[in-house]
């Protein structure tokens, strides 16, 4: 991972404007997705941004159009692929349907996170690695984290004033170590290539979670 520590700030500092017409939308949004490969597969130092262009069918100039350097593209990417990965967990307690069992919340949202974490494996990787060696990326990564608990411990609360969850938890605590413990595992299991299945993986993440919530967990489930 030499050369990740080029990566100068996660923010939006110098950033270009996001285009104002659909095909500059288009354009720019082919381009994130060619850098989504070309770094999944090269890693951040090998990157180049005419692999990035190439890929994308686009000349090489007009990346310069929507984005200064490959470390701006890198931050756009890992801000999309925020995105992607937080959406499964932001309504864990209820769906279209009526409310569900806590537990298969819990389920639900961890099966979402570990399925969505999984289709971008490669590119996560070079996330965390740059993260080691680049504190403005490492900033976005713990932003992301901290948004995940924070959700988790709202949830957590609401389950304590209903009577779901074990009153005796501090739910910051709590949320911290419950989601940093699927977030570790997850990159873990991706980094090492290690042979389990997601949904395996999800139920017994769960049933960790509901044990340590204090959280029923249905017969059928056990």
């Amino acid at each position: 991972m030499a050369g990740a520590s080029a990566v100068r700030t996660a923010g939006n500092d110098g950033a270009k404007p996001l285009p104002t017409t659909a095909r500059g939308r288009r354009s720019r949004q082919a381009l994130l997705d060619a850098a989504r490969e070309v770094f999944a597969r090269d890693g951040f130092a090998d990157a180049r941004i005419t692999d990035i262009a190439d890929t994308a069918k686009a000349a090489h100039g007009s990346f310069y159009t929507y984005f200064s350097s490959k470390e701006e593209i890198f931050v756009a990417l890992l801000k999309e692929l925020e995105e992607d990965l937080r959406h499964p967990a932001e309504q864990p307690a209820d769906n279209d349907e009526g409310p569900r069992e806590p537990y298969d919340s819990i389920l639900r949202a961890n099966l979402a996170y570990l399925t969505a974490y999984r289709e971008h494996a490669e590119i996560m990787i070079v996330w965390e690695q740059v993260a080691t060696l680049n504190a403005g990326v490492e900033e976005l990564r713990r932003e992301a984290s901290d948004r995940f608990a924070g959700r988790i411990e709202s949830v957590i609360r609401h389950w304590q004033e209903t009577g779901v969850a074990d009153p005796a938890l501090e739910p910051g605590y709590a949320a911290l170590a419950l989601t940093g413990m699927v977030s570790n595992f997850v990159y873990r299991w991706s980094a090492r290539g290690s042979d389990y299945t997601v949904e395996k993986a999800a139920e017994q993440l769960s049933l960790l979670w509901a044990n340590a919530l204090g959280v029923r967990v249905p017969a059928n489930r056990t």
